[in-house]
């Protein structure tokens, strides 16, 4: 087994991102992404970029609202305006406008801050400028707080088909203690008010391992998952990262430390996490996701099993693009500046991946479903992942974390619990100790930061054998 454990709340590949900050570089980006050509399969991000209030622990940029509602107005106002102009602009151009849009995203921030008019005018242009597949899956991702009758209806009438929803507990003094702008039955409310709809197909993000969160908390949140019968369950760790708000009550005492993640507790937590998706009939069918047959996330599906372009647009939204991943600054206002100005939103971008490279990102990919189907990778690449990947399959085997089969190569149930370093034995060479992309980490959401610290470290650390 490995001598250290690996834990990334977020898996992106390539970890490297460069700022584009000249001319040249990005036309060259440009050129590379073959815009003009005609596109097959792909799926959207749509960021909304701001939050009421900033969760104590939160390391992703957001901006947040006033307080004055009619300042939030035109705020939001004047930002899907922007968006709705930059979709009209991708949707002309040929490898967006002659595509098939398999799955939409609207996240944040928080993508249900958007009220009627402007979820209004976003899926009108979805509608009109893309062609949207007949089983599109279209996520509204945001916080109960932010559902009223009026807006359940026009959503539930509308053309998204799917909500997820940022609970993490169900417990007023844990969620008093993370900084959550939502009460607990704000959650169980909106939940009923969006099934009473006809809306179930409700994602549920659920922590644990919070400050003071105890098992009792956890049993209890179980209770009431099972009287809302959720039909998709993710669970995250809660994660205190440098500099945030929580870390800072951490070291003054005055709010308590969280687990560590390898200690008992945090194993009980895990193990009933297992044991009421067991009793929900949920299956663990990717990492941290559990569904109900059927409600699995398709997006997920498109993006991490398929490897198909992705079009990410908003401040902070990342692409993949011709095997390119790119991203758009943080900054708001130079967002609009550049939409308003006709001008590319692309800011950081990595290299571009040779086959070697998209195969890795493949397999990194595809173990977040525990299972790589040799079919599915010889048909997408013209290969054999066993022959593409022995060295790292064969030692995998030996160590009891993989089993090859005649169709595919499983992760057992040992492989689970070191499933992220499976994930890095897939990691290039020449993306380990990259201190120049550590550099220029700032540029980019704080998401991709987690894998620009691996990347900058020594490999030795995380793949090394106990």
């Amino acid at each position: 087994m490995y001598k250290n454990r690996c834990y990334m709340p977020f898996i992106l590949y390539p970890p490297d991102m460069y700022d584009v900050t000249d001319t040249k570089s990005e036309n060259q980006l440009i050129q590379s992404l073959k815009l003009e050509n005609d596109g097959t399969d792909f799926v959207m991000y749509l960021s909304v970029p701001y939050c009421r209030v900033c969760c104590k622990a939160c390391p992703y940029f957001v901006d947040l609202l006033p307080m004055n509602s009619g300042k939030t107005q035109a705020i939001l106002d004047q930002y899907v305006d922007i968006l709705v102009l930059d979709l009209k602009r991708h949707a002309a151009m040929p490898r967006w406008g002659n595509a098939c849009l398999r799955g939409i995203y609207i996240g944040g921030g928080t993508g249900s801050l958007l009220e009627i008019s402007h979820l209004d005018k976003i899926l009108s242009t979805l509608s009109r400028y893309f062609r949207l597949s007949d089983d599109c899956e279209i996520t509204l991702e945001g916080n109960a707080k932010d559902f009223t009758q009026e807006k359940t209806l026009f959503i539930a009438n509308s053309i998204i088909n799917r909500i997820s929803l940022g609970a993490q507990s169900f417990q007023p003094d844990v969620l008093k203690t993370v900084g959550s702008p939502h009460k607990a039955q704000q959650t169980i409310d909106t939940i009923r008010m969006l099934q009473d709809a006809g809306l179930n197909h409700i994602q549920l993000d659920m922590m644990y391992n919070m400050p003071a969160h105890t098992l009792e908390h956890w049993e209890k949140d179980f209770k009431v998952l099972h009287e809302l019968g959720i039909k998709h369950l993710t669970t995250y760790l809660y994660r205190v990262t440098p500099g945030t708000r929580q870390e800072s009550l951490i070291k003054a005492g005055k709010v308590p430390p969280v687990a560590n993640a390898e200690s008992i507790i945090v194993k009980q937590m895990q193990e009933m996490i297992r044991q009421f998706a067991a009793e929900a009939g949920m299956h663990n069918y990717m990492y941290e996701h559990y569904a109900l047959p059927g409600y699995e996330s398709k997006y997920n599906h498109w993006t991490m099993k398929e490897c198909v372009d992705a079009l990410g647009l908003g401040p902070g939204a990342y692409s993949f693009i011709n095997q390119r991943r790119t991203g758009i600054s943080k900054d708001i206002n130079r967002y609009i500046d550049a939409v308003l100005n006709g001008d590319n939103t692309f800011t950081t971008a990595s290299i571009q991946l040779t086959p070697k490279l998209s195969r890795q990102r493949y397999m990194i990919f595809n173990l977040l479903y525990y299972r790589i189907d040799k079919v599915h990778y010889r048909k997408a690449w013209g290969t054999d992942c066993y022959e593409d990947f022995k060295t790292i399959i064969d030692s995998l085997i030996r160590d009891n974390l993989m089993r090859d089969t005649q169709t595919e190569l499983i992760v057992t149930d040992s492989g689970k619990n070191w499933l992220q370093n499976m994930m890095l034995e897939f990691f290039d060479d020449s993306m380990w100790e990259n201190s120049q992309a550590l550099k220029q980490q700032q540029s980019s959401w704080a998401m991709n930061n987690h894998m620009i610290d691996i990347g900058a470290s020594k490999k030795e650390f995380w793949l090394a054998r106990a």
